[in-house]
């Protein structure tokens, strides 16, 4: 194995790592799950309906994860799931009155944090970053696949 690009995958992994802590960090000042941090962003910022099943996909979590941190949230009194008119079983996760509160005075400063620090970069490495990530997990998702069916894993 090449050992420049073995050092440049520890390098990528040990950034991600790197940026997972900052979020444990910030969710753990914050009061909340480090998991709940990718729900609590969608909810606070984006303006759109969720159900659970948008946020296993968008989020690459498990069903059981992303269950989880909404019973979570609802227990707590920051969420209510409400069924989607014309749907089976389909429901869209919502802040409660207390959500929006505890959201946008405990939580909402990390976004805010990621915010500023992406005004920092240039819109052209952000687009660089976010390609190269793109491209090595569509890459190594096929590798990965590849080795699996052929060493019979599955």
């Amino acid at each position: 194995m090449d050992s420049y690009i073995r050092q440049k995958i520890d390098e990528i992994n040990q950034k991600i790592k790197e940026l997972n802590s900052l979020y444990h960090m910030a969710a753990g000042e914050a009061g909340i799950g480090s998991g709940e941090i990718s729900i609590w962003s969608f909810l606070l910022n984006s303006g759109k309906e969720y159900s659970q099943q948008d946020f296993c996909e968008m989020l690459s979590l498990s069903k059981q994860t992303v269950n989880s941190i909404i019973s979570v949230l609802t227990k707590k009194g920051y969420i209510y799931l409400e069924h989607v008119p014309g749907t089976r079983n389909k429901k869209v996760v919502r802040l409660t009155e207390e959500g929006v509160r505890y959201g946008n005075t405990h939580v909402k400063w990390i976004f805010e944090a990621e915010q500023r620090a992406m005004e920092e970069t240039e819109l052209q490495e952000i687009s660089v970053c976010i390609t190269m990530l793109e491209k090595y997990i569509l890459c190594l998702r096929k590798e990965l696949n590849a080795t699996i069916e052929r060493k019979g894993y599955k």
